[in-house]
């Protein structure tokens, strides 16, 4: 017997149907009930990767007590300003308030995540110049310089970070910072330096080197005898240095 349903319920099956399929795109303004409050999410990019799964740039807003309308992405207070999520994951139970294109001032999160991760499509995307961009970072990384040549360390390790904001992709600038924490007995921050360039420029070998180090002033000794033992097989012509600082890495952990 075929079962008749009233238009409610035929409008409800159809509002469900569309939430359960939906494909979210930039500048989609999404609503989910969660418990006693409403989620609240704006989509800022959507990025499909080679195996067909998408991830959606998002910009999340605190729970409120009543359902949002498209408004709200522009009134609420910000809880996140850029998570990246599945895209999967809003397929069910979420609904589609509208779409509003993206401010330049709620982009700033997503941006942000494009400049340490994908610095050519921060440039893109930000609209700004590669060549104006790395010349001004270069003007702050001789500036750095030469402050550290005439002794004013403090000086030059905020015109170092003045350039690597700019361009972090700029290696000798996070390398010379990490230096000069050193000569400050910083080994802490000079170490977390270091890891930075590593995760720029993974053949460095005197940021490699000087990790070992910094492991061996802050009394890490087992990690900085890991790390002396790496840099024996990793950088052959530099195995004189390698081995002198193991040796003496292995003389500090035996009490000697």
């Amino acid at each position: 017997m075929l079962a008749l349903i009233s238009v409610g319920e035929a409008a409800a099956r159809k509002d469900s149907d569309s939430v359960a399929s939906l494909q979210v795109s930039a500048g989609d303004v999404i609503t989910s009930r969660d418990g006693e409050k409403w989620a609240l999410v704006k989509v800022l990019a959507v990025d499909t990767w080679p195996d067909g799964s998408r991830v959606a740039h998002c910009m999340t807003f605190k729970s409120v007590p009543e359902k949002p309308s498209l408004g709200a992405a522009t009134v609420s207070d910000v809880l996140i300003w850029h998570a990246p999520i599945n895209a999967a994951s809003f397929q069910e139970g979420w609904e589609l308030l509208g779409n509003q294109q993206a401010k330049p001032e709620e982009m700033a999160g997503f941006l942000e995540y494009l400049k340490l991760q994908d610095f050519p499509r921060y440039l893109e995307v930000s609209g700004q110049d590669a060549k104006e961009l790395i010349s001004r970072a270069n003007r702050h990384y001789q500036t750095a310089n030469q402050l550290a040549e005439q002794g004013k360390k403090i000086e030059s390790i905020a015109e170092y970070t003045q350039a690597i904001e700019l361009f972090p992709l700029f290696f000798e600038a996070i390398d010379n910072r990490a230096f000069t924490h050193m000569e400050l007995g910083d080994y802490a921050a000079a170490l977390e330096g270091f890891e930075q360039s590593l995760a720029v420029n993974p053949d460095g070998v005197s940021a490699f080197f000087s990790k070992g180090e910094c492991l061996m002033k802050l009394g890490r000794l087992s990690d900085a005898e890991a790390v002396f033992e790496q840099g024996l097989r990793r950088f052959p012509s530099q195995q004189s240095m390698f081995s002198d600082f193991l040796a003496r890495a292995r003389r500090l952990k035996s009490g000697g």
